[in-house]
């Protein structure tokens, strides 16, 4: 799905979950100021705290371009205008794999944390891999030491494999990245 042809759809409790929104410079700031706050309230999301906006703008930049020219999906839910979850359905780059993507850079704002927006950006993915990407399953990392699997799993996602100590968190603190797979058909 092209951002040229973005879509929102109003959920209870004034949720907007925006697909493919239009990238602007304020989006592009929301998303790194989000990205920002849940690395340094210590999600596992790409970066280890402590982390500037700085040093995760160009980040977002890449991962927008991707959305920009129609190889990826954004997937946020607002809340007042504001950016509370993201993430980004990655697709993948061989023809046989086109069935299914990655989701990556899951983020949900900390002070919304037990809030049920996690589970709403999930559902919100999942909509939009069956209905507008039709797709047949969804993949995703996670690392260990976070208790984010557990989440992942209520939800239906199941771990399939795992490189161990493939996540430097330190000189002295190595994480496994767990790999989960959810079949959605």
């Amino acid at each position: 799905m092209h951002a040229s042809t973005a879509t929102s759809v109003t959920e209870p409790a004034a949720v907007e979950v925006l697909i493919d929104p239009p990238v602007t410079a304020g989006l592009v700031e929301d998303l790194t100021r989000l990205w920002t706050k849940v690395t340094n309230a210590g999600g596992s999301v790409g970066f280890v705290a402590p982390v500037t906006e700085e040093t995760v703008r160009p980040h977002t930049v890449s991962i927008l371009s991707r959305v920009i020219d129609g190889s990826d999906s954004l997937v946020a839910l607002t809340e007042g205008g504001s950016v509370v979850a993201w993430c980004v359905l990655s697709s993948n780059d061989s023809p046989p794999r086109q069935n299914w993507r990655n989701v990556r850079h899951v983020q949900v704002d900390p002070d919304c944390q037990g809030s049920g927006i996690g589970g709403r950006l999930l559902q919100s993915v999942e909509a939009v891999a069956r209905g507008v990407l039709n797709l047949e399953a969804l993949s995703l990392k996670v690392r260990t030491g976070t208790g984010a699997e557990d989440f992942y799993r209520r939800h239906g996602f199941v771990e399939v494999g795992r490189l161990p100590g493939a996540v430097k968190v330190s000189d002295t603190d190595y994480r496994d990245d767990i790999i989960m797979w959810r079949r959605l058909r």
